[in-house]
């Protein structure tokens, strides 16, 4: 309805039945953190030019929040998740899955490896109910971190433990302080990490941190994480663009992710002397992401999402930090 036509009909309304003067029409956004109708110079990251690293199950999402922020991403993926392949290790998860009822928790440090569980599950199981019906039957309690809990919720199961820090140390932290920790059999789907890469220190002290506070920790692979391409040779541009100061930040939702864009990029030295040459801002999903995209590096990486329940807290972390006038140097 036309602005005009509204105060007209209004006019007419009031003078029948006197109703109160409405304020000034609001127009409100729905599901969108920036203003859809502001400028491009108006946007946080207007014109900034982000090298995201995430796997194609992540990128799209962390991309499209960058252009909603006003940023021109380009995505060169440090890692790549696929099904697991070897005959063993499906044997392993097919095994442990058909055996719920001998653990108490299922602790997911990913949405990858909810998803890697749920369709084993419903291959086994023959469908998505009867899938749901058989974790619901053995009463063992769902662990998820952040949003990645509306994947099981999705499939009409329920979370039983979700920390409020998203992470697996959260996580830890709080089955020990609601008492869940002590004498707990924790069933733990992670990445079989091969292609070159080396698993970062999360799960290992996951499983330590678990063992600590009382639980049998048993850790099973889920899905593969690999290199993200097959070799530099496939993304000479981009590490052209790189050694030329195309890019004004590196995003990292991963440790994994550091060591991929190394191998990608021509190796450790080449990408920390290009990010130190221009003043290339580096930013992580989480201070445990950057503590380990640090550790790799062999530098800082200063800019921390301080939510990293969902990749909105990276984006913010970004606008704070790439404001014009204020690049923070690696």
């Amino acid at each position: 309805m036309h602005l005009q036509k509204y105060h007209r009909v209004f006019n007419r309304l009031n003078a029948r039945h006197q109703l109160p003067v409405p304020a000034r029409p609001r127009w409100v956004q729905v599901n969108c953190q920036h203003d859809s109708l502001a400028s491009f110079e108006q946007l946080p990251l207007h014109n900034k030019r982000i090298l995201v690293t995430a796997p194609r199950q992540y990128a799209s999402k962390l991309t499209s929040l960058l252009v909603a922020a006003g940023a021109r991403p380009i995505w060169v993926p440090g890692v790549s998740i696929s099904r697991l392949t070897e005959q063993q290790h499906m044997q392993q998860l097919d095994e442990a899955i058909q055996q719920l009822d001998h653990y108490t928790h299922l602790a997911f440090t990913s949405k990858n490896g909810i998803i890697a569980v749920l369709e084993r599950l419903e291959a086994l199981h023959g469908g998505r109910e009867a899938a749901a019906a058989h974790v619901r039957k053995s009463c063992i309690k769902l662990c998820a971190l952040g949003a990645d809990g509306r994947v099981l919720q999705e499939a009409g199961l329920q979370v039983d433990a979700s920390p409020s820090e998203a992470s697996t140390k959260g996580l830890v932290a709080e089955l020990a302080a609601t008492g869940q920790a002590q004498g707990a059999r924790v069933l733990c789907p992670v990445p079989h990490v091969t292609g070159g890469l080396v698993e970062p220190p999360i799960v290992p002290r996951f499983v330590d941190a678990l063992a600590a506070a009382g639980a049998d920790a048993v850790r099973v692979p889920a899905y593969v994480t690999t290199l993200g391409l097959s070799g530099p040779e496939s993304c000479q541009r981009e590490a052209e663009l790189l050694q030329q100061g195309y890019f004004d930040a590196i995003a990292f939702s991963s440790t994994a992710e550091a060591q991929g864009l190394c191998i990608l990029m021509g190796g450790q030295q080449a990408l920390v002397s290009a990010v130190k040459r221009h003043g290339i801002t580096l930013a992580a999903h989480g201070p445990y992401t950057a503590a380990g995209a640090g550790d790799v590096l062999g530098i800082p990486v200063p800019v921390v999402s301080k939510n990293f329940t969902t990749f909105d807290g990276l984006v913010a972390a970004l606008g704070e930090a790439l404001k014009e006038g204020h690049m923070i140097p690696a």
